[in-house]
Formats: structure tokens, C-alpha cells, sequence
């Protein structure tokens, strides 16, 4: 049972990253009435569709024994940090201010830092930062300086 779950996504940026997705579907149409390159640009449109729809939405999930990130499919984006494995974390004001090794973001009110005692630090955008300031320490991770 999660004990966080948050989804973070902005209309605005939702409609940009649908832009490119309607081009690539008008250009295999236009492939199609040509009758030459279809199945290429179908796996390209695809494979971009695919990507695109996967980072227009990031889910947050804490619960007591990991914490997980997923895009809208949860295909290419996509981490999960155990909770064990967490040296600390740290609240910083600001979508864009913060600065992991691999980083979430999306407009937001505020971003999480996570070092981690074997890996890479994870960092990503939230609305509700003392809410996931307070499951984390619930949960026994330190908050780092």
C-alpha cells in the first residue's frame, strides 16, 4: 500500500508534447498516400509517440519499502530507489533547483534530492514537498543538509 502517490502534469506542456505526436501521424498519412517509406515512418511514429506520451506525466509513489517513478506508460521513464538504500534527502524550493544524476522534472512547486548510498543521486519535482518530507522521515531516511 503506498503511503505516497502524487501525479505531476501541466496542460500546457501536455498539449506542446501532443504537437509533435499529430505531425508524425499527418506525416504517415502523407507516407501512406505515397506508397513509399510507410513502414519506416510507422515505427518512427511509434517509437516517438511512445516517448512523448511517457514524459508528459511523472507519478510519484512512495510506500514503505521503495520509492517510484514513472512517466504516463512507465516505459522509458522510469526509476525505483529502495528505501534502505537511501543515505538522504533533501527538500530545495523551486522545480528547477535541483540537480541529480538522474532528473525528473516538470513545473512544480518544489524538487527532492535522494543520495543514495550505492548509486546515483535521483532528484525530481513535486507539488507537495513536506508531505514527502514527511513519509521519507516517517519511514526513517534522514534529511541532508
Amino acid at each position: 500500500m503506498a503511503l505516497y502517490e502524487e501525479t505531476l502534469t501541466k496542460g500546457a506542456f501536455q498539449l506542446i508534447m501532443l504537437l509533435p505526436i499529430v505531425a508524425m501521424f499527418s506525416g504517415l498519412y502523407a507516407t501512406y498516400r505515397a506508397g513509399e517509406g510507410f513502414w519506416i515512418m510507422l515505427a518512427t511514429t511509434l517509437a516517438v509517440s511512445v516517448l512523448l506520451l511517457d514524459v508528459m506525466v511523472i507519478r510519484i509513489e512512495i510506500d514503505d519499502r521503495e520509492l517510484r517513478i514513472r512517466g504516463l506508460l512507465g516505459l522509458v521513464v522510469r526509476k525505483t530507489v529502495k528505501i534502505e538504500n537511501i543515505e538522504a534527502f533533501e527538500v530545495r524550493e523551486g522545480w528547477m533547483s535541483c540537480y541529480g544524476a538522474i532528473h525528473f522534472t516538470l513545473p512544480g512547486k518544489a524538487c527532492v534530492v535522494i543520495r543514495q548510498r550505492r548509486g546515483w543521486s535521483v532528484s525530481f519535482t513535486t507539488n507537495n514537498p513536506e508531505e514527502v518530507a514527511g513519509v521519507l522521515s516517517t519511514l526513517g531516511v534522514p534529511r541532508g543538509a
